[in-house]
């Protein structure tokens, strides 16, 4: 038996220091099991992928092997928040416990701190005209940035939720001046890479370790030392990188930022040199009209193919560009900020030309939120699973050792799901540690509500907000309503709205920021503030609500992907190729892991208690209806109306003044 798991199971006995530092805890058997396998993937190599159940401390699991065994590591997690729980919380909770000097840092992309230099030139340069308030808070920004230790607008919410204001605070890669910036030496992206290349753990986001990748392939980094090992915490999420990897993005917030810079260089050495601001205002008005245009005609959000009845609008973008792009070229040497705005239209220009590729042909599509959020998108070539592979394995670090762990990783014991997306099945060795069947959660309930409209039908939306009425009071507990887009999201929740009891609180986690929602879930009491969030996007995972407060979680449709999806058209031909059936084994398998991440928000463990609503009634009326349940088996399923009342009464959650009510 090797030093590190004789650690491990001292660690993890019920004298060990673990259990003498936190009275009662004991390790649970599928932790156990976990926490072994990662430490012989720490001392053997390769990839181990884990999954396990909600609320079964994989935390604890991969990090106690890998802060016995010493080895420097890096941990990717979904979003910041998850960032900031691991390396304030768990990290030295558990180093303290175990005695161990562990030193851990979080490093996120340049975008979430201030840049000291972009602040000081705003507040020099003088209110613009009719912005005398955003002025006055550049002013406080500037004092606060300049006295804080990380620099971090997670720190300001405030600042960290109006893109508008953080356009103007924060550098990226491309307007960045590095080493002739006069701040340079006080940067706070600069000083957060020094704290990680010093820290033990360092503790990264997916979307930070996408762009370290990327930005070695270019010859320079994002900032993430090297490690080796790696562990991917809600590795599911990946998946949403890997459509990513290969492709070339034009953002409208970017393109904004760089018409904006392109107009700062009026007041800077290359004044003179153009008409800068005219070819800004050029520029930022076909951007304007390009996205109006787009927000008049797109039915939907999310990736879908361009739309080509809007070229003459591109074209006019293109032609912003060209010109801008020859002003730069003659200015080259008159200011450090001209050469990074030349690359950063020739790479802006080169997204747009798939744009203007003749109809039919497959090089441009189009990511969409809504007129101030959306992307040009030009996808590469397929690069397969070899690509997908580097993404999954940290082959470009050279880390030994690389752990995926999530509660939802496939349905079957090879996790096929998220190993053939990741290209793990190229990785030698890979271990599968896939959690056994887990007895049913006697708290844990779920329904489909009989004789709702289909989600596409009218009125759908009403009868499922009469039964979230009906049910949620009963609950004692918040509730959590996702929906599969943000345009569902915002008409649920003015539905609902006039729907709710008049003491219940509806919070559209778009409109009011996703930090107050958040907040609102974990921190604030449903028996004071009983509070229904509704929400999409990051909402379907990763959020984390204590102590049973939330009690109710209602999925508004099944979670397929819109059938013009240019990925999932990319994944299912691939699927054709291999002989697969390509709705079973790629859409019914998307929608189950769906399923299951949304039921996880609700229930973390065999002590939770809540019920769990699907507003779908294709669940009960298709074929593959089964199928989907199965991803749901730990929990109890309530055939009617009369049955979730008597779960609710013998779950001693209801009062006598709500028992009983209807959905109908």
């Amino acid at each position: 038996m090797s030093e590190l798991i004789t650690r491990l199971q001292h660690a993890l006995a019920g004298d060990g220091p673990l259990a003498r530092a936190w009275p009662g805890w004991h390790a649970r058997e599928p932790q156990r099991r976990m926490a072994l396998a990662v430490a012989a993937t720490l001392e053997e190599g390769g990839v181990l992928l884990a999954q396990q159940a909600t609320g079964s401390g994989k935390t604890i699991a991969y990090l106690l092997p890998v802060l016995l065994s010493g080895v420097r590591a890096i941990v990717a997690t979904s979003t910041h928040v998850l960032q900031h729980q691991l390396a304030a919380g768990e990290i030295p909770r558990l180093a303290q416990a175990l005695g161990l000097p562990v030193r851990a840092a979080v490093l996120k992309g340049r975008g979430r701190y201030v840049c000291l230099h972009r602040v000081q030139e705003a507040v020099q340069r003088g209110p613009r005209p009719g912005a005398l308030a955003q002025h006055a808070r550049l002013r406080e920004l500037l004092e606060w940035a300049q006295r804080s230790r990380e620099g971090d607008l997670d720190e300001l919410p405030a600042v960290a939720d109006d893109p508008a204001l953080r356009a103007v605070v924060v550098s990226t890669s491309e307007s960045c001046l590095r080493q002739a910036c006069p701040r340079w030496s006080d940067c706070h992206v600069e000083r957060a890479r020094r704290r990680a290349g010093e820290a033990d753990v360092v503790v990264i986001n997916h979307a930070l370790w996408l762009g370290e990748l990327r930005a070695k392939r270019q010859g320079r980094s994002a900032g993430v030392p090297g490690a080796s090992a790696v562990v991917f915490d809600e590795a599911h999420a990946l998946r949403d990188q890997v459509q990513q990897w290969h492709t070339t993005r034009a953002e409208a917030p970017a393109l904004a930022r760089f018409w904006r810079d392109v107009e700062e260089l009026a007041q800077g050495p290359a004044r003179g040199a153009a008409p800068w601001a005219a070819l800004a205002l050029q520029g930022r008005r076909a951007l304007r009209s390009l996205a109006l245009a787009l927000q008049t005609d797109l039915a939907r959000e999310g990736l879908q193919p361009w739309p080509p009845m809007n070229a003459a609008l591109a074209r006019d973008l293109g032609f912003a560009l060209q010109g801008v792009h020859q002003a730069l070229r003659a200015a080259q040497g008159s200011d450090v900020r001209v050469a990074a705005l030349g690359e950063r239209a020739v790479r802006f220009a080169s997204v747009l030309q798939g744009v203007l590729a003749p109809a039919g042909d497959d090089s441009a599509w189009l990511d969409w939120r809504d007129a101030a959020h959306w992307a040009l998108v030009r996808p590469g070539a397929d690069a397969g699973p070899a690509a997908a592979h580097e993404l999954a394995t940290g082959a470009a670090w050279g880390a030994r050792s690389v752990v995926h762990t999530s509660a939802t990783l496939g349905d079957e014991p090879g996790l096929r799901w998220h190993r053939d997306a990741l290209g793990l099945h190229a990785a030698a060795p890979v271990r599968v540690l896939a959690a056994e069947e887990a007895a049913p959660w006697p708290g844990a309930a779920w329904h489909v509500p009989r004789g709702l409209p289909e989600p596409a039908e009218p009125g759908h939306g009403e009868a499922l907000a009469r039964c979230i009425a009906a049910w949620a009071p009963q609950l004692d507990g918040h509730a959590l309503v996702l929906t599969t887009t943000r345009r569902a999201a915002q008409r649920m929740a003015l539905v609902l709205a006039q729907t709710m009891p008049t003491q219940w609180r509806v919070l559209h986690a778009s409109e009011e920021g996703h930090r107050r929602a958040w907040a609102a879930l974990r921190s604030e009491d449903p028996r004071r503030s009983p509070t229904v969030v509704v929400a999409s996007g990051a909402f379907w995972r990763g959020l984390d609500v204590p102590d049973n407060a939330l009690r109710l979680v209602v999925v508004d449709k099944l979670p397929f992907a819109p059938p013009d999806d240019p990925w999932l058209q990319r994944r299912l031909e691939h699927a054709r190729a291999q002989g697969q059936d390509p709705f079973a084994s790629v859409q019914l398998v998307d929608a189950a892991m769906a399923l299951r991440q949304a039921a996880g928000r609700l229930i973390r463990g065999p002590q939770g208690r809540g019920l769990f609503v699907v507003g779908d009634v294709r669940l009960r009326s298709r074929a593959y209806g089964p199928r989907l349940a199965a991803a749901l088996a730990q929990w109890r399923w309530l055939e009617d109306e009369v049955a979730v009342n008597e779960w609710l009464s013998a779950q001693a959650l209801t009062t006598a003044s709500t028992t009983g009510r209807s959905c109908a």
